[in-house]
């Protein structure tokens, strides 16, 4: 969402953004400790290091620190069963890890590979597309 949002131009950018600018205000991101290297190295390579950096700022403004989950050994050896119990891939089985285990709404851009498929297994958690939050 972070991406979508900061680059303008993605499927879903005005969605993202209306989600995200009320961070803080309406609620509170949960987030694991990935996603700085997920959003800032995608935009890195996909745009350029001055949006990054730009990103770093919004996201130190969003990510309160006591709820971001730090993806060391222990949580990662929590988290990989999810890749088989939901048939997804492992940095997403850190997303959902954090979302069951904070009791939060899970919100992604990825309906088909990832939201979709932990809908379709009954989790502890709300699974949901942007257009569905």
């Amino acid at each position: 969402m972070f991406v979508a949002a900061l680059k303008e131009d993605e499927p879903y950018s005005d969605e993202c953004q209306g989600i995200l600018q009320k961070v803080p205000d309406s609620f509170t991101l949960v987030e694991p400790s990935i996603v700085y290297v997920e959003v800032l190295g995608t935009l890195a390579r996909r745009v350029n290091v001055a949006l990054a950096g730009k990103a770093r700022a919004e996201l130190e403004r969003m990510l309160n620190p006591l709820l971001t989950v730090d993806c060391d050994m222990d949580f990662c050896l929590k988290a990989y069963t999810l890749c088989q119990e939901y048939e997804i891939y492992a940095v997403d089985s850190l997303y959902l890890a954090t979302a069951i285990e904070a009791g939060s709404v899970l919100v992604s851009l990825d309906r088909e590979d990832f939201i979709d498929k932990i809908a379709a297994r009954s989790p502890p958690i709300k699974a949901l597309h942007v257009t569905q939050f």
